[in-house]
């Protein structure tokens, strides 16, 4: 351990935040939506695309994730036990979204891309990047290709949500987070809200839980506060760090020397299938909000397949039903990760692969 400590490089990291801090203070200023998580991820992106040298190392995007996980947690409500008919609608909702909008994007993929059929599958899947490139990989697909579709796709849609709720819906997204500073938060309050981190992250990786370092967190901390052991939340200035490492490390997976030329073809059809993404989901919203009970704003956070801490944070940001859009997202993974691989077995033995044609 100490030697891994005494090898490691600070300046990759300090440059990464440098960057991302300096993209999260320019958007605060401007009063873009969600400042400092859009503006570190936006401007870290480019600057990896420039050939910066950066790196947030996987350890400490997993601290910030749980401190996302313990403020998620505390949107949680008592109420929420009365919530549960409208979240099995939901999810019906989500499975036939994601079956529709997994078969769209593998089209576009096979037929614009021309990707074979493994790599077009596994990045079309709406979540779970790493479990997806990992199998895409094992499968004989193109890892670094899945990879870059995933994480594309997480930049398309949480750039695009915040703007498309500001500027068309003319909703509120803050561009700093709200709440009590520290003055205000009890120092055992404070020490509860540590506990659900410190303890809900390995609790949730020993139980295999998908997202853990997040989801652990965020059950512990809405535990506590639906039983009122406290009420209260991280406070902002911890919430704004937190959102600039994670929007930081987003950005920072574009190093690695991608050949531009390659790159721009990728993106393109990434961001294609992205925007295809999202008008589904707003033409789902638009139907389902006809014959259910949803909220229509509500659902479509519930449905656009950005990152789950992003799309959680944008529900927070808007003060919409947080608990509701954070465990939808939490089911969208859950089953993009235990039914892809045999989703993808079952289309292989019903339409083998052609010979001599990459995209049939």
């Amino acid at each position: 351990m100490g030697g891994r400590i005494r090898n490691f490089r600070w300046q990759p990291l300090a440059l990464a935040l440098l960057v991302g801090a300096a993209g999260g203070t320019l958007f605060a200023l401007a009063r873009m939506p969600l400042a400092w998580m859009m503006g570190a991820m936006l401007f870290t992106t480019g600057a990896a695309l420039a050939g910066a040298r950066m790196h947030v190392p996987t350890p400490l995007r997993a601290v910030f994730v749980t401190v996302l996980g313990v403020l998620l947690g505390s949107a949680f409500t008592p109420d929420l036990i009365n919530q549960v008919p409208r979240f099995a609608t939901g999810l019906a909702v989500q499975v036939c979204f994601m079956a529709m909008g997994t078969m769209a994007a593998y089209y576009v993929y096979r037929r614009y891309g021309r990707y074979d059929r493994v790599s077009s599958f596994f990045s079309a899947t709406p979540g779970g990047m790493s479990e997806m490139t990992i199998l895409a990989e094992s499968m004989g697909g193109d890892p670094r290709v899945v990879s870059l579709n995933h994480t594309i796709r997480i930049i398309v849609v949480v750039t695009l949500i915040p703007f498309y709720f500001r500027f068309v819906e003319g909703l509120d997204v803050p561009s700093s987070p709200r709440g009590a500073g520290f003055s205000q938060l009890d120092p055992l309050d404070g020490l509860v809200l540590v506990a659900c981190a410190a303890i809900g992250y390995p609790l949730a990786r020993w139980l295999r839980f998908p997202a853990a370092q997040l989801m652990g967190p965020m059950i512990l901390s809405a535990l506590v506060h639906i039983t009122g052991i406290t009420s209260s939340a991280v406070p902002p200035v911890i919430t704004a760090l937190a959102q600039l490492v994670v929007g930081t490390a987003v950005g920072c997976r574009f190093v690695g020397g991608y050949a531009m030329r390659a790159l721009a073809k990728v993106g393109a059809i990434a961001a294609a299938t992205s925007f295809v993404y999202v008008l589904l989901a707003l033409v789902t919203v638009g139907v389902v909000s006809q014959f259910a009970d949803l909220n229509a704003p509500i659902l479509f956070l519930s449905l656009a397949p950005g990152g789950l801490a992003e799309m959680s944070l944008i529900a927070l940001a808007l003060g919409v039903d947080t608990a509701f859009v954070a465990i939808m997202h939490f089911l969208r993974v859950l089953i993009v990760m235990t039914m892809a691989a045999p989703f993808f077995k079952l289309l292989k033995a019903y339409r083998p692969e052609p010979t001599g044609n990459p995209a049939d």
